[in-house]
């Protein structure tokens, strides 16, 4: 198998040749660590990882970028990278040691809505499409190729803000409905265009959930959110992953029934693993598992490989898993530590 058939095959719950490897995104200073220079080329920061951010009184753009250098790729032998397309935020945010953090949603009424949607960027923009396909030219090479977008639901979160989230409810206020069909419906005509350009896969984005538990009810998921995801996923013509941090469990059938073929990351703290392989191994890929907090930041070279090994064992048997992350590479990680995970993969990944 080349890796687009290895990492499709998995992602549509079959037995590839080996387990596939990738990550979602890398750090810039990661990814310098890993190539041993400086990287000049546009790829994924501190600055661009959530897109544009900002107020209803600018101009939001789309700035399409690489989450890992193919020449990263290839020393870690990944099977996949990614471009990330990502609509705009309209939030309050600080800078905080060369990252961007978001602070507060703007959205809080129907009157702020409507300034939001009178500057949100063209989802059929030529322009933009025609940069992503030279990116795809240019960079692809022999990996698969994932888009890294969002669906509609982070980006709703995000601008409105909890806060505001829970007041928009109550007060059963159509600026909530409204956002989500701004931004779903963004999505979706996004969606449709990148579908027509050389990608392999999509990977949303678009966290609803905290550590133990969802950041609303899975009544409210299925109320506000379900439809309208499932009409900006209607128009992707390639496989799906859907990542969210946390403990989402409750709403994996409704994931499956919106068209996701497969979940990320599966971090350890929030959702059992071996609960999933077995309840849920023969419906959705497993994408993820190896831990970012110890394992790929200050744990030895041997507790990485051991790391590595445990996933693939659990995992891997039947198929439908592909090794990466429970999160993503931020910058706090050790690239002596990803590049012994992907020592450690090589070692292990050929269980089929």
């Amino acid at each position: 198998m080349n890796k687009v058939e290895r990492i499709i095959t998995a992602m549509q719950c079959g037995i590839p040749d080996k387990v596939p490897y990738m990550y979602n995104t890398v750090m810039k200073n990661v990814q310098e660590g890993i190539v041993q220079h400086e990287i000049t080329e546009p790829t994924y920061t501190g600055m661009n990882s959530t897109g544009w951010l900002g107020s209803y009184t600018e101009e939001p753009s789309v700035t399409p970028v690489l989450t890992c250098l193919p020449e990263v790729a290839e020393i870690l032998d990944l099977d996949a990278i990614n471009i990330q397309v990502l609509p705009p935020l309209f939030v309050n945010y600080s800078i905080v040691d060369g990252e961007a953090c978001v602070s507060t949603g703007l959205i809080d009424s129907e009157q702020t809505l409507k300034k939001c949607k009178a500057v949100m960027p063209d989802p059929d923009d030529d322009k933009l499409f025609r940069k992503i396909e030279s990116m795809i030219c240019r960079y692809k090479g022999e990996f698969a190729l994932g888009a890294r977008i969002r669906l509609g639901a982070s980006p709703t979160l995000l601008s409105i803000g909890m806060q505001n989230f829970a007041y928009l409810i109550a007060d059963e206020d159509e600026a909530l409905p409204g956002t989500i069909e701004m931004y779903t419906d963004w999505s979706s005509r996004v969606n449709k265009n990148l579908s027509e350009l050389d990608f392999d896969f999509f990977w949303s984005f678009d966290d609803i959930a905290y550590t133990q538990s969802m950041m609303f009810s899975p009544e409210v998921f299925r109320e506000y959110f379900k439809d309208p995801m499932k009409k900006a996923i209607s128009t992707i013509s390639k496989p799906l992953i859907y990542h969210s941090d946390g403990n989402y469990s409750p709403i994996l059938d409704d994931l499956i029934d919106i068209g996701v073929n497969a979940i990320h990351p599966i971090e350890k703290k929030s959702m059992d693993s071996r609960w999933l392989k077995e309840n849920y191994g023969k419906k959705l890929a497993m994408v993820g598992n190896v831990d970012i907090d110890y394992i790929l930041y200050n744990a030895t070279l041997e507790e990485v490989d051991e790391e590595v090994r445990k996933c693939i064992e659990l995992f891997g048997p039947g198929g439908g898993y592909i090794i990466c992350d429970s999160n993503s590479i931020p910058s706090f990680c050790n690239p002596g530590n990803v590049l012994e995970m992907s020592k450690a993969v090589k070692k292990y990944r050929e269980i089929y």
